[in-house]
């Protein structure tokens, strides 16, 4: 008697395990050699960050003082997710016998090939295999991601728990509609994101929004409840910190006690002189704005004196204050600290961007059917995306634009480079449309 033939489920399971685990090797890979083929001067550590205070509070963590910076008190200038993990892969290595320097680039090569496993998971729910395969490879090898992981800094560990928070996120609104643990558990990982980067304070409530606007076939009702079980999730993840915060401190502070200074900074930033910086040209009208917020900065005391001064100088000047705009628009999406480099990787996000559009013009645009299984989950997706970009767009553009900010909405954007093939295809075939091909 023949054997059974496996379950189209199960052999999808196991390509899904096999794509999963070669993406994994292959992201290890491409980092090694990435890193090796660096020269010796971009090999060092340039995270001023990691330096000044995810590292010594790692360490005082470990030490077994607590959440402490070097002076002793409670380091809120950062959230705590970051040392935490730090703290705790120093504390697994020694364990193991393993230098505190080898653990955290173990570490590191982990987040990496986990960051690329978990994006070809989201572009799984809604692309066939190897147009996900196509999603995880193309993030593999991209060279900012690569760059990020080539020293500690807080973004390393952040990809994998946005990815992870995304996907769970997107596998319940557009597969699992009904099953409500599934929008806790993504509140819990957006605000276990938000413990490594403050910059993802608005994740879960743009989550919840969306699932009010894409939890279909779902009343407004069961929406309105499953959106608050995922804020519920998100404020049970950050309330332990923000209770021990104002326990000891009597001050309510919303993950970061440098939201003023970050505020300011992005205010002046291209006004403000550093050895290690190039100039950035700007028209004489900017440039007098910029100059007035920073003759301004003693005044900025608060972020309500910070936003009542913008509103003052835009009012006076709101022509050069929307060259401004622009200007920290666009920056957040190419620039960095130091401003080296910054054509070519303005060059290089304009190559990903047109890729990007293109793919999104083919799911939204398309005659007929889009060349996937679920369409209508594809476009939802999609553009759901494209709102948490717009809402972490805003949050780089209220401190220094930087592509480093930026660079983790890169990976949802992706979801949208296999259009590129399928438009293609469709237009060789005489028309901008084609079969759906099975997701199996």
């Amino acid at each position: 008697m023949k054997p059974a033939a496996p379950s189209p489920e199960r052999t999808m399971k196991r390509h899904d395990l096999a794509a999963g685990a070669a993406l994994f090797a292959l992201t290890l890979l491409i980092a090694g050699v990435f890193w090796a083929l660096l020269p010796a001067e971009y090999r060092q550590n340039q995270s001023t960050d990691y330096t000044a205070h995810y590292e010594p509070v790692a360490r005082a963590i470990l030490a077994g003082r607590g959440i402490v910076d070097e002076t002793g008190a409670l380091a809120t200038r950062y959230p705590p997710g970051f040392s935490l993990l730090l703290a705790g892969a120093w504390g697994l290595g020694r364990a193991a016998g393993v230098a505190d320097d080898t653990a955290l680039l173990a570490f590191r090569l982990l987040c990496a090939a986990l960051s690329t496993v978990l994006l070809y998971a989201l572009a799984r729910l809604v692309w066939p295999v190897w147009a996900a395969l196509l999603v995880g490879g193309a993030w593999a090898c991209y060279p900012f991601f690569l760059w990020i992981t080539k020293q500690p800094n807080s973004e390393v560990p952040f990809l994998p728990v946005f990815f992870a928070a995304l996907f769970v996120f997107w596998l319940a609104v557009l597969r699992r509609p009904r099953v409500w643990w599934l929008y806790g558990l993504a509140g819990l990982l957006a605000g276990a994101a938000m413990l490594i980067r403050p910059a993802a304070l608005g994740l879960g409530g743009v989550m919840a929004v969306l699932v009010l606007l894409l939890a279909r076939p779902l009343r407004w009702p069961a929406r309105l409840g499953l959106a608050a079980l995922l804020a519920l999730g998100n404020l049970l993840a950050v309330a332990p910190w923000l209770g021990a915060v104002y326990a000891q401190t009597g001050t309510f502070i919303p993950l970061s006690s440098g939201g003023t200074l970050t505020l300011k900074d992005g205010l002046t930033f291209l006004v403000d002189e550093k050895a290690y910086r190039r100039d950035v040209p700007l028209s004489d009208d900017v440039a007098a704005l910029l100059l007035t917020f920073r003759d301004r900065r003693a005044e900025m005391s608060s972020t309500g004196d910070v936003v009542a001064i913008v509103l003052d100088e835009a009012r006076r000047e709101p022509v050069a204050f929307l060259k401004f705009t622009w200007i920290k628009a666009t920056r957040s999406w190419y620039g960095n600290d130091s401003r080296t480099f910054e054509r070519p990787t303005l060059l290089v996000q304009a190559v990903y961007a047109l890729l990007i559009l293109w793919g999104n013009a083919y799911a939204f645009l398309a005659r007929g059917t889009p060349a996937v299984a679920r369409p209508a989950d594809l476009r939802r997706m999609l553009a759901g995306n494209w709102l948490i970009v717009a809402t972490f767009w805003a949050m780089t553009m209220t401190a220094v634009p930087l592509l480093r900010y930026m660079l983790p909405l890169m990976g949802p954007l992706f979801i949208a480079l296999p259009g590129v093939y399928f438009s293609l295809r469709a237009l060789r075939a005489g028309a901008w449309a084609s079969p759906a091909p099975s997701l199996e």
